[in-house]
């Protein structure tokens, strides 16, 4: 993991340039609506175009803009057998719910819990600010001993680059806390930088029960979509 992180830190300088990533974060503007109406609080609140190439994108914004530039790539290599389609995503998500059970509704997670507060617990390897915080654990063994402590919802960071996640850390985190005797299966979060369907696609076949959405790098008309 030490080694990976410095390559990853190593990627992570020189992989797009800033030109890139900020085109990346605008193509998600809806091309029907007032760019200032719809993304002005994703690009820095800038007030036009010049104000815009001038912004020094933020930490946050500069994940999202990479995510988004990883999964072109991703897609458009189409002999790329490591991406399946929408649509095989779709389905291999009824199947993992047929085998471990439905997707939880999170809303009835968190309204069971009244009057007490719902309590969240997180699976993080790593981050920007604090580098390595815990890239040994098991996810599953961790996200068992959240639920056995009172967690009602587990989030589960999936992204690679700074937090060393992967969507296996996910599944093994909803299969390890599915039908155990002692308490109830806590909802299973995708936390990651989602800005389209395939991504939701994929938390769902990996066993998420819903996805985290960042409002402040997200377009108005996106957040409604998804």
């Amino acid at each position: 993991y030490k080694n990976r992180r410095k390559k990853l830190a190593m990627d992570n300088k020189h992989d797009y340039t800033e030109k890139q990533l900020k085109d990346a974060l605008a193509s998600l503007l809806c091309k029907d609506e007032d760019g200032n109406h719809d993304g002005h609080h994703c690009h820095g609140f800038a007030n036009n175009s010049a104000d815009y190439a001038n912004h020094k994108l933020s930490m946050l914004q500069t994940i999202h803009a990479t995510q988004i530039l990883d999964y072109g790539t991703k897609t458009s290599q189409g002999n790329d057998n490591s991406m399946p389609s929408q649509d095989t995503l779709l389905q291999q998500a009824k199947e993992f719910a047929s085998q471990q059970g439905s997707i939880l509704n999170l809303q009835q997670i968190i309204q069971r819990q009244s009057p007490r507060m719902a309590l969240a617990a997180e699976f993080k390897r790593a981050s920007p600010s604090k580098g390595n915080i815990a890239p040994h654990l098991k996810p599953g063994e961790q996200a068992q001993a959240y639920a056995s402590s009172g967690a009602n919802i587990i989030s589960v960071l999936t992204e690679p680059r700074w937090f060393l996640g992967s969507l296996d850390d996910l599944t093994q985190a909803r299969l390890q806390t599915t039908n155990q005797p002692n308490y109830d299966r806590p909802a299973i979060l995708r936390k990651d930088f989602v800005f389209c369907e395939y991504q939701i696609a994929e938390a769902a076949a990996s066993g998420a029960d819903t996805v985290l959405l960042i409002v402040a790098v997200t377009p108005l008309t996106l957040l409604k979509k998804l």
